[in-house]
């Protein structure tokens, strides 16, 4: 089957305004008059069939790709889809403006609906019928009472008249609502006319904002990256929830690695699936912490003026120190240990867990852990990190000990049933999430 044509979206966008238009007189077929309302105004635009041929045509060709992102002469845009958290279906951005991240500096942060230019690019990848395309492309706008006679105005708000807005606001509701991109808009025009070399650069930064959205928890969404969203996208509604936080321009750039494993746990409901994935994020470091470890302790230990390679006592000490550390890091409970500790401190976890979370550590532990042989080897007080390092081997016990019962089942060891153990477990992913996003944070750069 061909994907669909140029001509094929022009049809669907002339079908739109032709079911809201005015006058609809078979005789100027190619000619119709739509009413456009604004907060304090309204009146009546003309609009050719001709008019929308081209800017079918401009819009397309706006947009390129490198590397995933998608640029055109003056911003990136970063196609995500977003889940409310705890929905099965895909949360809708229901907003008429774009809504600009807070404390932005060099670039102009964005979340919003993508532009038409690339849901035009995303239409011509479907390879179903136009008339399955008209009745899911534009659901609500034929079917959910938007438009339900000829002459009901097209809610502009305080957006200029012009035909790329009309298109856009009588879209604003179809499919396109589930479609969203972060926008970065370079301030510097030199920067604008070098974007098409910078987008590793850019990607970097959307990735980081796209972090700082899901840290937010912002409105309950729940972002992940899709190059080409719209084969994702369903025709559910979700309501909003709003807790009150607002996006931050990125200030910091992070490990790709680590934002996939993050994003990965954070688009799915099973404790299960989160635990592990954000367990990934600290176990991405096990190699990396324990070795600039042995190498600090190297090159201290080999600097020192009383030090001498020629002197066989120092030269067996240094090698049984080499082997006495190594030996302690093959266990990866030892290196989930350093990791802690050399990452996550106290005002970390104070600031993202409940005192009644923080309670349950220091006084329970997991049903599913109940044939522990050493329960209180697993329970720790977080407010005791400031003072004791062995507060960070009975954390790294605990998330180990959690970790081993989700991925293996052996006889005679602890096991796991999500069918009985699931708000156990789910009482130890905002510990495990906690951490992974400390990790990413201080593993970071700045921009």
């Amino acid at each position: 089957m061909n994907t669909t044509t140029e001509k094929d979206i022009v049809n669907i966008l002339w079908k739109a305004l032709k079911h809201v238009a005015i006058e609809n007189d078979d005789s100027i077929d190619n000619q119709i008059t739509v009413n456009i309302k604004k907060i304090n105004d309204k009146q009546e635009v003309k609009i050719t069939k001709a008019e929308i041929i081209a800017f079918v045509n401009d819009q397309i060709h706006k947009f390129h790709i490198v590397n995933g992102v998608y640029y055109c002469s003056d911003h990136v845009e970063y196609t995500v889809i977003a889940r409310e958290k705890y929905r099965p279906s895909l949360a809708p951005f229901a907003w008429p403006e774009d809504i600009p991240f807070t404390e932005q500096n060099k670039y102009k942060y964005g979340l919003s609906q993508i532009s038409l230019g690339l849901f035009f690019k995303f239409l011509k990848e479907v390879t179903l019928d136009t008339n399955f395309i008209v009745q899911n492309i534009f659901t609500n706008s034929f079917y959910m009472g938007i438009f339900n006679d000829s002459g009901t105005a097209i809610d502009l708000f305080d957006k200029e008249i012009n035909l790329y807005n009309i298109v856009d606001s009588l879209l604003q509701r179809s499919v396109k609502q589930y479609l969203m991109a972060i926008k970065i808009e370079p301030n510097d025009d030199s920067e604008k006319a070098n974007i098409s070399n910078n987008i590793k650069k850019y990607k970097k930064m959307a990735e980081s904002a796209m972090f700082n959205v899901n840290l937010a928890n912002f409105h309950g969404f729940s972002l992940r990256y899709l190059e080409h969203p719209l084969i994702a996208i369903t025709d559910s509604n979700n309501m909003k929830k709003i807790n009150g936080k607002r996006m931050t321009a990125p200030h910091m750039v992070y490990n790709h690695d680590m934002l996939e494993i993050y994003t990965a746990g954070n688009w799915h409901d099973d404790p299960l699936v989160q635990f592990i994935n954000y367990y990934q994020v600290a176990e991405y470091l096990f190699n990396y912490v324990p070795n600039e470890l042995l190498f600090e302790e190297v090159q201290e230990k080999i600097a020192s003026p009383k030090f001498s390679y020629t002197d066989k006592s120092d030269v067996l000490e240094l090698s049984r120190l080499i082997a006495d550390l190594n030996r302690k890091n093959d266990k990866e409970v030892n290196s989930l240990r350093m990791v802690l500790n050399q990452y996550v401190k106290y005002d970390d976890l104070k600031k993202s867990l409940p005192d009644k979370l923080i309670n349950y550590y220091r006084d329970e532990i997991p049903s599913f852990l109940k044939n522990t042989s050493e329960p209180n080897q697993i329970k720790f007080s977080i407010n005791n990190l400031k003072n004791s390092d062995k507060v960070y081997g009975k954390m790294a016990s605990r998330l180990y000990a959690v970790r081993n019962c989700l991925v293996h089942n052996k006889e005679g060891e602890n096991h796991f049933n999500s069918l009985i153990d699931d708000e156990s477990l789910k009482k130890e992913v905002p510990l495990m999430k906690a951490i992974a996003e400390t990790v990413i944070i201080k593993y970071g750069t700045t921009i």
